[in-house]
């Protein structure tokens, strides 16, 4: 157990620059006086460990260190080619069939040919524009230039944008780009449903980026949010809680649920499916939406009548 633990350290550390003892004191499940030991180990086993000290001090790992290959266990080698292929699955890219190519080569002998899990991602797949998209913006990440596109926003709003491409990440069931938008002078999140003529300008970044997953992580999910609260029959749970993955039960009263969750107010899949189960589900809480479905049904009435 504590081999495995110092081995993952190591991993951790490579691909990280300082991390403090509380930082991997919780990663590890860990006192911080555990991990203090742990460096003193992977010290004395000839691998050059760092330290800074102060409030943004930790560990590090020199860069002067590279891990062998053989450190890698044929069930290590097993889920990097079940990422590799579900990425494949999800769209079309050579590179990453060239690359599970040479993962296959590098894999140890005696490595199952037949692996014991698959993550099928066709739902990645949102059809050609977004793949076309997905080219465009790979290839112009990679490059560091500038694109245009026109956009169309939730409000059914249509801009023109020019950003600087900097992450593509598939996030709440939907491909969206994370880039430095020159307009709004801001980063901003872009699903890639909703745009449309994109093309690569060819012209350099003008503007300075730090690390892209850290700037998407200071810039999560800022969409505003509204809460619901309905009523439904108990035996529509699974459903509701499908559709709405961060429902709860609040109360619970005679074969019916009363359920809370929160959705993004400027999407609108979810209001799709309070329509489609309007006739078992009723909205209690907020008045705003039980007037827009009371609404949309007599829109819909009139459309049949």
């Amino acid at each position: 157990m504590k081999l495995n633990r110092l081995l993952g350290i190591v991993v951790y550390l490579l691909n990280r620059e300082v991390v403090s003892a509380r930082a991997l004191a919780d990663k590890f499940e860990v006192s911080p006086r555990t991990i203090q030991r742990d460096m003193d180990s992977i010290g004395e086993a000839g691998i050059p460990v760092g330290s800074i000290q102060g409030k943004s001090g930790g560990y590090y790992i020199l860069d002067s260190f590279k891990m062998n290959r053989q450190l890698l266990q044929s069930e290590d080698y097993m889920y990097i080619l079940a990422a590799l292929k579900g990425l494949i699955s999800g769209y079309n890219s050579r590179r990453a069939e060239e690359t599970v190519e040479k993962m296959i080569s590098l894999s140890p002998a005696g490595l199952p040919f037949e692996q014991p899990f698959r993550l099928q991602l066709d739902t990645l797949r949102e059809g050609s524009g977004t793949l076309h998209s997905i080219e465009v913006l790979e290839e112009a990440i990679r490059s560091r230039t500038a694109v245009q596109f026109q956009y169309t926003d939730a409000q059914q709003s249509v801009t023109s944008r020019y950003v600087e491409p900097l992450l593509l990440s598939y996030r709440w069931y939907a491909w969206y780009l994370f880039a430095y938008c020159c307009e709004r002078e801001d980063y901003r999140l872009f699903r890639l449903s909703r745009i449309r003529e994109i093309r690569n300008t060819g012209q350099a970044f003008v503007h300075s980026h730090g690390n892209a997953e850290q700037l998407l992580a200071a810039h999560q999910d800022v969409r505003p949010y509204i809460s619901i609260k309905l009523t439904c029959p108990a035996d529509r749970r699974v459903q509701l809680e499908e559709a709405f993955p961060n429902a709860r039960v609040v109360e619970e009263r005679c074969g019916e649920l009363i359920l809370q969750f929160s959705v993004p107010e400027t999407e609108t899949g979810w209001f799709g499916v309070l329509l489609l189960n309007a006739g078992s589900c009723t909205v209690l809480e907020p008045e705003t939406l039980r007037q827009q479905l009371q609404s949309h049904a007599r829109m819909i009435l009139q459309q049949y009548m």
